[in-house]
């Protein structure tokens, strides 16, 4: 699989783990508007993203992996311009797609300052 956008995680907002057992990851580069500072993970892009987002592609975060499942139609431009993004986990059959969100599978723990965020697949 091709790396096809790299980020460092920067910080994690005080109520970031709340949103993770709910089953919701907010990602936004910085600058974050303060707004959404407390629930997000701020991360620092280093490249890309090289292509659209597409299911079946890989999100890493650290030591863990998601498998995409579906694709928001605003999710590339959003993580293109913003680097925002938000994962939906193990989301029921018949949740809605939100534009600007992808829907996963797999488990997820709020990352460390540090940890290296990216998305992978097949192709460019």
């Amino acid at each position: 699989m091709t790396v096809y956008y790299e980020s460092t995680v920067l910080r994690s907002g005080a109520e970031a783990g709340e949103m993770v057992e709910g089953g919701v990851v907010i990602l936004y580069a910085d600058p974050i508007p303060d707004a959404l500072e407390s629930v997000s993970v701020v991360h620092g892009p280093a490249k890309g993203p090289a292509r659209e987002i597409r299911p079946g592609d890989v999100f890493a975060l650290g030591e863990q992996r998601l498998d995409l499942v579906a694709v928001g139609e605003r999710a590339h431009e959003n993580l293109r311009s913003l680097g925002h993004i938000v994962v939906y986990l193990n989301p029921d059959e018949g949740t809605s797609l939100l534009p600007g969100a992808v829907h996963a599978r797999g488990t997820l723990t709020v990352p460390a300052a540090g940890a290296r965020l990216s998305l992978s697949g097949g192709g460019s």
